[in-house]
């Protein structure tokens, strides 16, 4: 008997559910193979938000491996703690809803455990490894880190510590031991507050060591004296007549910070912070060779750092007795002043700076982390820089130059500290700012505290 043929009505059936599961086929085709990597990147993909919250993150440690950020788990479910929220202007900050900051974001791939290529991913995602980043040592003091911290108390402001090693060649690391910026946040409680720190007026997501932008005013003295001196322009036993003569600046008078002697020499101007005889120098220092200065001691560049360090572009010099006391169209942050600073300490050699000191390799050992050297650069010769140093007023063995900048046209005014201290085989050099601020007392304590919980420690 032959088999039964399917009727017209049967075949037309099954030419349409032939044709459904092959638009099925397609559509799983498309769906998983082409848009699959599209659909699995959505933010509000569930099923990336929970391979995320599995994500063992490395830890980070201070520079006696001391915990700055660590994981806890429940569950199978990883969060991020910060034992010393004091370090957050540094570490920064992971959350699942609003990034990462700070070295956090610098080192995300390294600290999530990035894989190095797709194999590696599918392999681990076929094993159901859970994704373990590696831990990496920052040159952080999380005592000294603490202490900068509470040294500020409730003043907005900032604070950076450098070690700088003696006799190294040109562009040896200076290490970050500590980096304080306030206001500041704790990023323990960064998802409950983030939108109201976000709104602050005093800005307190803001890295003020990094990006903090201020009219420089006198503090740019030590660093022009040092230009003159190597130009041969100046001598500091040469005498300056009329040395505590007022400068006017937006209807303020400035004169010197402490009364000068009546006959008083280049060397009276550095240790009195007196404004006007740099004034007089305008004819002998073109703009373009004051320029030429500012961008020889790094206060016109970018630091290297793996911190954010972008701020707004300086406009040219409009007028040279306006930045010869740095009233100008000069701005600066305290990281680019601590370059500046740090190469008279070094004898006019820019230093490279260096935040992190060790990263963790795949077999678990520590590798030492170098930064990538810069272009030998010189900022004045090695005579001017000793010659600036020597002229230094002195509180102690630790080397200091102190200041009041006027800040805003209100005649509002920032209080600065410059501070260096040898010791052994290093010297520290500290610069802080203090916002709103006419109290050289307090800037200068704070400076001062934190050098000599340095050179106890």
């Amino acid at each position: 008997m032959k088999p039964e043929q399917p009727t017209g009505k049967t075949s037309q059936l099954l030419r349409v559910i032939l044709v459904a599961f092959l638009a099925v086929a397609l559509s799983l085709v498309f769906w998983t193979v082409f848009r699959g990597p599209a659909i699995l990147a959505r933010d509000d993909n569930p099923r990336r938000v929970e391979q995320e919250l599995r994500i063992q993150r490395g830890r980070i440690f201070d520079l006696q491996r001391n915990v700055l950020a660590e994981n806890a788990e429940t569950a199978g479910i990883f969060t991020r703690i910060y034992p010393l929220p004091a370090a957050s202007p540094v570490v920064g900050y992971y959350s699942l809803r609003y990034g990462t900051a700070g070295i956090e974001e610098s080192y995300d791939a390294y600290l999530r455990g990035e894989p190095d290529n797709r194999w590696q991913a599918e392999m681990r995602q076929l094993l159901h490894r859970t994704q373990t980043g590696r831990d990496l040592q920052l040159t952080l003091d999380a005592n000294l880190q603490a202490q900068a911290d509470a040294l500020l108390g409730a003043r907005n402001g900032a604070l950076l510590l450098l070690q700088l090693e003696d006799g190294q060649p040109d562009g040896s690391p200076a290490k970050i031991l500590a980096l304080a910026s306030h206001p500041g946040y704790d990023p323990n409680f960064l998802d409950e507050t983030f939108e109201e720190l976000a709104a602050d007026a005093s800005a307190p997501l803001l890295n003020r060591v990094t990006q903090g932008q201020y009219q420089p005013g006198p503090v740019l003295q030590p660093f022009i004296l040092a230009a003159l001196l190597d130009q041969g322009i100046i001598a500091l036993d040469e005498p300056v007549a009329h040395a505590n003569r007022p400068v006017i600046v937006n209807g303020v008078a400035t004169y010197c910070a402490t009364p000068p002697p009546l006959e008083a020499t280049w060397a009276d101007v550095l240790a009195h912070r007196c404004p006007g005889p740099l004034q007089d120098l305008a004819d002998r220092l073109p703009a373009a060779n004051l320029a030429a200065a500012f961008d020889a001691f790094g206060l016109t560049e970018q630091p290297q750092l793996p911190l954010n360090t972008e701020t707004a572009v300086s406009a040219p010099i409009s007028k040279t007795t306006l930045a010869l006391i740095g009233q100008d169209t000069l701005i600066v942050t305290p990281l680019q002043v601590g370059v500046a600073w740090a190469a008279l300490a070094t004898d006019g050699r820019l230093p490279t700076l260096q935040l992190v000191e060790g990263l963790q390799s795949e077999t678990g050992d520590w590798v030492t982390s170098t930064p990538p050297p810069r272009e030998p650069a010189t900022a004045v010769t090695p005579v001017a820089a000793q010659t600036l140093r020597g002229a230094l007023p002195r509180s102690g063995d630790i080397q200091t130059f102190s200041t009041l900048v006027l800040s805003g046209p209100d005649g509002s005014n920032n209080s600065w500290y410059l501070g260096l201290l040898p010791a052994g085989d290093q010297t520290y050099a500290v610069v802080v700012v203090l916002e709103n601020n006419r109290n050289l007392a307090e800037v200068e304590q704070i400076g001062e505290g934190i050098l000599t919980a340095v050179n106890g420690r």
